[in-house]
């Protein structure tokens, strides 16, 4: 069965996309990109198979747009934006053309995204090695890698100043238990921020002599 096409209206809310009509009835709206790809005008017949590539190519035009918005904001790792579309509700197997997409064009690179986010949780935010290897290792970074560049920008000095920074602060707002009680929390507090008792116990006891 042939569809014709009798009514081809630019969407007033976006200038871009464009509404499909045959006879009084909509059919689908779609994308400039699609509008020319499917070489598409006003009194063309088209069968109901062409319509169907015609929606399936909506979907992963919504589904790029979609994922340029969310790397406009910031970097993604592939794992965080696969999630994010599928969140959105797009097929899986529209994903990974997206996705396998713009990792060619370099608009996701994981290693990328893992040098920007360890800057911000070293140098911003001061915490521990083990708690930004676990942030990393969830938004689906390799294990070798993730090593790889903790090794790289976190050595041991950069370690005991970063915990001493965040141990000085927590500290004053220790003033007044029992010293013991202090300690520990103190201790729990740089465990929960992901340092190792290694790099922190020297700081505790010296914050405690002085």
């Amino acid at each position: 069965m042939l569809i014709t096409i009798t009514k081809i209206d630019r969407q007033k809310k976006n200038k871009g996309r464009y509404s499909l009509y045959t006879g009084e009835k909509f059919i689908a709206g779609i994308s400039e990109e699609t509008l020319l790809e499917f070489d598409i005008y006003s009194g063309k017949e088209i069968s109901e198979n062409t319509l169907s590539k015609i929606k399936e190519k909506e979907k992963q035009v919504a589904a790029r747009e979609q994922a340029w918005r969310f790397l406009s904001r910031r970097e993604h790792s592939e794992k965080e934006l696969r999630d994010k579309l599928f969140v959105k509700g797009y097929e899986a197997g529209i994903i990974d053309r997206i996705i396998s997409n713009l990792k060619e064009k370099d608009y996701i690179n994981n290693e990328r995204f893992a040098r920007l986010l360890l800057g911000d949780e070293i140098n911003l935010k001061k915490n521990g090695p083990l708690l930004i290897r676990n942030k990393l290792l969830k938004k689906g970074l390799e294990t070798d890698l993730v090593n790889h560049l903790l090794n790289e920008y976190y050595d041991e000095g950069l370690q005991q100043k970063n915990c001493k920074y965040l141990a000085e602060k927590k500290y004053k707002s220790l003033k007044g238990s029992d010293i013991n009680q202090q300690k520990i929390r103190l201790g729990n507090y740089l465990a929960q921020k992901g340092f190792t008792w290694d790099i922190s116990a020297n700081i505790i006891a010296e914050l405690f002599r002085s």
